[in-house]
């Protein structure tokens, strides 16, 4: 059984509707009322699960095959610490020539990676431009180190003619990889991961041919907590950093932010989560987004629950039962991760539109 999305947006409030999926008279259950219809799925052919995001474009109806894209080159950099924090490396994309009109200054999406990290292998044999990206990437791509999930969307994003920058959180603090422990044990706290966010902000502003006014902070699962994180408009915003226009989060732990009595919204937020997902419910989202509307009537907060889904939907693995993973709604139970092909297109043509939207 297929379902469409689940669009929760009450900032809108003068319509409302329930979505149903399934068979006629079959709820699902934890259906959420929609006060804004989502953009209709794009229609798919035979979807799997193995398909690569450049693979499954929104709004596609055949698949375009890899090798025609030619792979977005990245460059490794290094980002200045900040509040006694250590030097991050960080992985810069910049579109193709050619690809993207260069009539104006790039937008950039700064992404911040979940609790397994950044990387596929380590980046040994890659040369560190220090401060800045080098004027000719090919020359040392550091592309192929990361884990494939981060270079699709890399690719993703700079066919949309935005420049991406992915700081490498785990191996600046001292874990390269694991989800095992908690991140507080690990010292990957949200503290830490808002700082590093911080940092990525303040040296985006600082590249040429890009536009400062117009940063999205995106982030996965320890990523996308670290996202609410730096958007609480409750903490203190440091001096010289640039403003974050929009946010998106796919699937974080809501629970923290939920309990702060004073969360409140300093940029627009798109927030992306499985029905389905045992590990960062989504019930604890939705009643963030409620706490945060009590709080800012006009804040833009838009919650998408994809039903059924699991925690990472969006990637491209099989389901699998994950026991050493800290936290979630079953205690010692383990946590269930994968991909799920439907909500992936369908959470791939939202983020789309949301981005494009000049009003998101």
């Amino acid at each position: 059984m297929t379902a469409t999305p689940a669009s929760y947006c009450p900032h809108r409030p003068h319509r409302l509707a329930l979505r149903v999926a399934g068979a006629a008279g079959m709820l699902l259950a934890g259906a959420v009322l929609a006060h804004t219809p989502a953009p209709p799925t794009p229609a798919l052919v035979q979807p799997m699960n193995t398909a690569p995001l450049t693979a499954l474009a929104p709004g596609a109806t055949t698949r375009t095959a890899p090798e025609t894209r030619p792979a977005t080159p990245a460059q490794r950099v290094q980002l200045p610490g900040d509040q006694g924090a250590p030097a991050l490396d960080a992985y810069w994309f910049m579109p193709r020539e050619g690809s993207t009109p260069r009539t104006q200054a790039l937008p950039v999406v700064i992404a911040l990676h979940g609790c397994s990290g950044l990387m596929g292998s380590r980046p040994a044999a890659v040369r560190v431009e220090a401060g800045h990206a080098g004027s000719n990437p090919d020359d040392s791509d550091a592309a192929p180190v990361l884990q494939p999930r981060y270079r699709e969307y890399a690719q993703w994003l700079t066919e949309r003619g935005y420049a991406v920058l992915m700081p490498d959180s785990l191996s600046a603090h001292g874990r390269l990889q694991g989800c095992g422990d908690s991140p507080e044990a690990r010292g990957l706290d949200e503290r830490l991961r808002r700082i590093d966010a911080l940092a990525a902000l303040r040296w985006v502003a600082r590249q040429p041919g890009v536009d400062a006014a117009r940063i999205v902070l995106l982030g996965w699962s320890n990523g996308a907590q670290a996202v609410l994180a730096t958007v609480d408009a409750s903490r203190p915003w440091p001096a010289n950093t640039p403003s974050v226009e929009r946010a998106v989060a796919f699937y974080p732990a809501c629970k923290r932010a939920m309990q702060q009595h004073n969360f409140r919204l300093r940029a627009p937020v798109l927030l992306m989560i499985g029905g389905a997902d045992d590990w960062t419910p989504a019930t604890r989202c939705a009643m963030l987004q409620s706490a945060v509307l009590a709080r800012q009537p006009n804040a833009r907060f838009r919650l998408e629950i994809y039903p059924g889904a699991n925690h990472g939907f969006d990637g491209t693995s099989e389901l699998q039962m994950r026991r050493d993973a800290p936290g979630g709604s079953r205690a010692g139970r383990g946590v269930t991760i994968g991909g799920d092909a439907v909500a992936r297109v369908a959470a791939m043509a939202q983020l789309d539109s949301w981005l494009a939207s000049p009003d998101p």
